[in-house]
């Protein structure tokens, strides 16, 4: 009479997946391995003679899985664990591959994926560690994009890093080397010149009547612009 196999279930991309219970079984052995035929980098291990679970070529290497090897709980578990933050990792790399991220970013991305605390965590620190995650570079990056495709002011440029998750010590330190009054108000010059290329202004007050409202919601400050104002009115014949 045929043993009947008792099964645990692991959530896996968003389903579950039934996985041998080795705590109930004995002499479990690897019988095959093959490669998934929509990834190949992914391999599927049988354990008894049926599907046990997929691991990724990186966990395959890692913990020498090959036909023949006997697996205990304790090792399955391990095998588990470490395939699960495998794949976060690999969805992670995935997320950067579109543009750099910030580490709240790159979290958040990662609970929505359906992975736990602890696993976002751990993949989060180990990004970081590599050099794939850093939230200096990234604010830094993000200040010198913005000045030269879509400038944007200092309060607005701080708030757009801190709601990111960057530390509000590293956006004003990042804020005060790379943009310094002079580049602000010079910014605000072009800013105006550029969306107010071939109007006329009464005077200077209807001029900055209608300009203010505009540069605040770039976030530029109030002194700035009105230098600003004052620097090229003139061009306006005023």
């Amino acid at each position: 009479m045929r043993k009947e196999s008792k099964t645990i279930s692991i959530l896996v991309d968003g389903g579950e997946e039934d996985l041998p219970d080795l705590e109930h079984e004995e002499g479990s052995k690897i019988t095959s391995i093959t490669v998934q035929k929509n990834n190949t980098k992914r391999y599927n291990i049988y354990v008894n003679g049926e599907y046990a679970f997929a691991v990724h070529e990186d966990i395959l290497v890692k913990y020498q899985l090959l036909k023949g090897k006997e697996l205990n709980p304790e090792e399955m578990r391990e095998i588990l664990a470490a395939e699960e933050l495998n794949r976060a990792e690999q969805y992670a790399l995935r997320y950067l591959s579109h543009r750099p991220r910030t580490a709240k970013e790159m979290f958040e991305y990662i609970i929505a994926k359906g992975f736990q605390t602890a696993q976002s965590d751990t993949t989060v620190k180990k990004l970081i560690d590599k050099g794939y995650i850093n939230d200096e570079a990234f604010a830094e990056q993000w200040i010198e994009e913005r000045m030269r495709l879509r400038p944007r002011g200092r309060y607005l440029l701080f708030q757009e890093l801190t709601s990111r998750g960057i530390d509000e010590g590293i956006v004003e330190q990042k804020l005060s080397q790379i943009l310094n009054q002079e580049d602000e108000i010079a910014m605000i010059e072009q800013l105006i010149q550029k969306k107010f290329r071939g109007h006329t202004f009464e005077s200077e007050w209807e001029m900055k009547k209608k300009i203010i409202p505009f540069l605040q919601r770039k976030g530029f400050s109030l002194n700035h612009s009105l230098s600003a104002i004052s620097k090229i009115k003139k061009e306006y014949g005023l």
